[in-house]
């Protein structure tokens, strides 16, 4: 029961400090200004991962204690999404360089490599070894080097996505509502069932305040250990075999709207480490229209994935290519709009 009772309760307190927040970012000055490559023409608060972060905690913490889930895998996760939290916490106030936040991303990615070792290792030797005879423990190394660098983009391409009213919210939600659904189908431990109900409790509150006209942002106190928790749902999922194609799925259009962007800005000989607008739904907005209306175009397709994802349960490299396509050709519809004004 307290699993059901937590995320009303969560709800009602995040919304309450979120508003309480909002006041004491403007004093602080911890704040966004309008600038060219800013998607906003006002000054607004960002941290809300101040309150949403150290909720998802505690509030995790005391289910797992109370139920009995606690392991070590899980202990890292929490010591690693509050070690990203602080990193963050100070990027935002002393806006820290790159090279010092990926040291910490990839100690606290490398950290959970290793305590999914024993995970790894059953990966490769049940779908790896029976195709390949090669060393394992080459395989090993390697597999584990790819999912450090997969995890480690995972977490920077969703600070990178986290630049438009409402938009991170509805990802979260919509990530979220597909993970809680898995798990009561059984497809998923009953732990990712927990975080999901929470995470979709303090997203709906922070919502409330991030919609256009957005008063306040996540800032990267929120949006790295978001990113942070979304690899670890993902790559569990994947290394014990799970339902990974609905979860990759819903989660098509941040990848690929982040992921072409930064190909983009390799090819121009740009700055990857460097702020900018190239973003797809960066560039619709300049044209003009509002944060609501691309909003509303995004949810659309997150709704098409969201339906593709379930499908994905008994048909799942049909919908996925679908939702490759869907995806894909959304991208082209903002690129042509953009052009066409």
């Amino acid at each position: 029961m307290i699993v059901f009772i937590t995320p009303l309760i969560l709800f009602i307190i995040c919304s309450y400090l979120i508003k309480k927040l909002i006041p004491f970012l403007k004093r602080k000055s911890l704040v966004d200004y309008p600038s060219e490559r800013r998607n906003h023409s006002v000054m607004v608060p960002k941290g809300a991962g101040i309150v949403i972060i150290p909720l998802l905690i505690l509030s995790l913490c005391g289910i797992f204690l109370l139920q009995g889930f606690f392991d070590k895998q899980w202990l890292i996760f929490i010591i690693s999404t509050i070690s990203l939290f602080i990193i963050s916490l100070f990027d935002d106030m002393k806006n820290l360089s790159a090279p010092t936040r990926l040291v910490v991303h990839f100690m606290c990615v490398a950290l959970s490599i290793f305590i999914l070792k024993e995970d790894i290792s059953k990966f490769i030797e049940n779908n790896i070894l029976i195709w390949i005879d090669f060393n394992p423990l080459i395989i090993f190394y390697s597999f584990a080097i790819i999912l450090l660098v997969l995890w480690i983009w995972i977490i920077n391409l969703f600070n990178f996505m986290d630049g438009m009213d409402g938009l991170s919210c509805t990802q979260i939600i919509f990530f979220s509502l597909t993970t809680n659904i898995l798990c009561l189908f059984g497809y998923m431990n009953e732990n990712f069932q927990i975080l999901s109900l929470i995470l979709i409790s303090l997203f709906l509150a922070f919502y409330k305040f991030n919609k256009p006209s957005a008063q306040i942002f996540l800032g990267d106190v929120g949006s790295i250990p978001i990113g942070y928790i979304l690899g670890f749902v993902l790559i569990d999922t994947f290394l014990k075999n799970g339902p990974i194609t609905s979860l990759l799925i819903v989660f098509l259009y941040y990848f690929f709207d982040s992921t072409l962007t930064l190909i983009k800005r390799l090819m121009g000989k740009k700055n990857i480490f460097e702020a900018h607008s190239d973003h797809f739904y960066q560039k619709i907005l300049r044209t003009g229209q509002s944060h609501q209306q691309v909003l509303n175009k995004i949810i659309i397709l997150l709704l098409v994935l969201f339906i593709l994802s379930m499908i994905s349960i008994k048909y799942p490299i049909t919908s996925l290519i679908l939702g490759i396509v869907f995806t894909l050709g959304f991208l082209a519809f903002l690129q042509r709009q953009c052009k066409n004004e």
